[in-house]
């Protein structure tokens, strides 16, 4: 068997090959197979030693996911490629080697390193030049962003601070003083769950009914006046800001996600909280509208050229108006989306490539709730054809329910999509899937059922690594895998970028992307992540970044025609790209 996976890589080294010479050189690792073939070369002095271990190193070279990107690299990609390398021995010097180092157990001294810790290390990655090459680097494709966790915490905090029906809830009292001690109302501050809500006139007197979250006999998800919090926030927590204090809500933190008591089941209760708290910020128009334009905003200033959203379509989750009296329903929701990047657009000199929206609904429904979306997921596609790029389930995944548990759903699914009026019609699935540490659950089965399903695209993959069979048969199918760094270190899968199974996925040439997942969450934009791939392997280049990008957009749910334009566009900005580095940089 081992003999055979080798005589297959043989033949893809000999058949890929670009430049090499024809006839390779004989290593001890060749055994004699016909009469043509020499015999295995003994190795008998150090300089032949020396001359079959670059041999075998180039063998390898051959079989890597960006050796095509590196052996057609142009004079230019070249000289760029050298800088970045330099650029990233400074940063060390200039930034890393430079903080003080981190006392950790017993005062034990830990210097500071690229690879670290994401949330360890953001303050110091944005000091980095190659942090700022890659903000201006041009990205191509985001193919994996959740709709409800996009910008930074501040923008939506300061729009629901206009809107005079805005209402705050908690989970336990904020309390401080009296019967509380100081610890107390400390924890309760940590571990509180906060939400918003426009509500209607009258409406925070339903169920819960109002109160005041600073009492101590505050009740359980009582409302109260969001201005009234931000007047009385200071008073009672030591003139502390309340804008900070609910961005700080908004966001993982370091202490909390690298605990030692913590897991990847707790760093997810953490996270879900913080989309309940997000849900509530912008589920009225006005603020919808304004986070829709930011996002397109922010796509621009990381240098994103086009990108396929994932918002949340389901009954519950409709939009309010801004008086809280009327609803927004799914189909309104797709017209502000599609009205607001025409508007973008309209406006906008340096225009975006294109934009999609993933149909997305939790794995958590029942049957006939994933039916009913699937229905409306076709609908859509069949109102808006050029918009609807795919359908998926989204939420955690080990606590939702498989895929398999869909199946007659999706073939039937499958089955509408051909006979529509008007098709047929392409929608592929793009499942989440494979985001796990588990294996041999439920969870880790997802992989196969995604195959087995005809996933274009699987989001995160990670656990992908540990399923050989269905690897291979995932790159005979041209399935492309949506990876998700940042957001995996933060969730508990790996603890630092260097242990990311995306490297072990990248060795076997499975095509991936880099994508940012929940942004606002996790401190964190696509440029992050194309740092973090960067520096969490020792030998990753600039051909390496470039086929990761050219792969985001060759895996896009671009028509041909939309694709064959988003490859132009960003051919000349990759020229660009490089010209502004060698003018930046260069003179290092």
């Amino acid at each position: 068997m081992a003999q055979e996976m080798i005589d297959a890589q043989d033949k893809v080294i000999a058949g890929a090959a670009i430049g090499a010479p024809k006839r390779r050189l004989t290593t001890v690792l060749d055994g004699q197979r016909t009469r043509s073939e020499a015999a295995a070369a003994p190795i008998t002095s150090v300089t032949s030693y020396h001359s079959q271990r670059d041999e075998i190193a180039r063998r390898e070279s051959t079989l890597s996911f960006d050796y095509r990107t590196t052996a057609t690299a142009s004079a230019k990609e070249k000289h760029v490629n050298a800088i970045i390398q330099a650029v990233k021995a400074q940063d060390k010097i200039a930034v890393y080697d430079a903080a003080e180092p981190r006392l950790g157990w017993g005062g034990q001294k830990h210097p500071r390193f690229p690879a670290d810790h994401f949330l360890s290390n953001v303050d110091l990655i944005e000091k980095t030049n190659l942090f700022s090459i890659a903000q201006k680097m041009p990205k191509g494709a985001h193919l994996h962003i959740h709709f409800n966790a996009c910008l930074k915490p501040d923008v939506l905090l300061g729009i629901a601070k206009e809107r005079k029906r805005m209402f705050i809830t908690s989970d336990m009292p904020l309390a401080r003083g009296g019967a509380i001690s100081q610890e107390a109302a400390d924890i309760a501050l940590h571990r509180c769950e906060i939400q918003f809500s426009i509500l209607g006139p009258g409406k925070e007197h339903e169920k819960q009914g109002t109160g005041n979250c600073f009492s101590p006999q505050y009740a359980e998800r009582q409302w109260m006046k969001y201005s009234q919090f931000l007047d009385e926030f200071p008073g009672h927590h030591n003139g502390q800001d309340p804008d900070e204090w609910l961005a700080s809500k908004l966001l993982f933190h370091e202490e909390e996600a690298h605990n030692h008591l913590q897991t990847v089941q707790g760093s997810w209760a953490k996270f879900n909280g913080r989309t309940r708290m997000m849900k509530g910020l912008f589920n009225y128009e006005s603020a919808y509208r304004k986070y829709t334009r930011g996002i397109l905003e922010d796509f621009q200033r990381d240098n994103i050229q086009y990108a396929e959203i994932r918002p949340n379509f389901m009954p519950s989750n409709q939009l309010w108006t801004d008086d809280g009296v009327k609803t927004i329903d799914n189909h309104g929701i797709m017209e502000i989306i599609i009205q607001e990047y025409n508007n973008f657009q309209a406006g906008n000199k340096d225009k975006f490539v294109g934009l999609k929206v993933i149909y997305c609904t939790p794995r958590s429904f029942k049957n006939e709730q994933v039916a009913q979306a699937l229905a409306q997921c076709l609908e859509f596609k069949q109102k808006w054809p050029k918009w609807i790029a795919g359908f998926d389930l989204v939420g955690e995944e080990s606590q939702g329910r498989p895929l398999r548990d869909f199946v007659p759903e999706f073939l039937e699914f499958k089955e509408n999509c051909k006979s529509a009026k008007g098709g047929p019609y392409d929608i592929p699935f793009l499942f989440h899937c494979g985001e796990t540490l588990e294996v041999g659950n439920d969870t880790d089965g997802n992989l196969l059922d995604a195959l087995l399903l005809g996933s274009k695209r699987i989001g995160h993959g990670f656990a992908l690594a540990r399923h050989p069979y269905i690897m291979e048969h995932m790159k005979k199918n041209g399935v492309c895998l949506e990876l998700c760094p940042i957001s995996n270190e933060e969730l508990g899968l790996t603890p630092r970028v260097t242990g990311h199974a995306m490297y072990n996925l990248l060795a076997n040439n499975v095509h991936c992307t880099l994508n940012s997942d929940n942004g606002t969450i996790f401190r964190s934009s696509l440029s992050h992540d194309f740092y973090q791939a960067m520096v969490g392997k020792t030998n990753m280049t600039l051909y390496g970044w470039k086929q990761l990008i050219e792969w985001s957009l060759d895996h896009s749910c671009m028509s041909k025609a939309e694709l064959e334009s988003a490859v132009e566009d960003w051919k000349r900005r990759w020229e660009e790209f490089l010209d502004w580095v060698i003018e930046e940089y260069g003179g290092n």
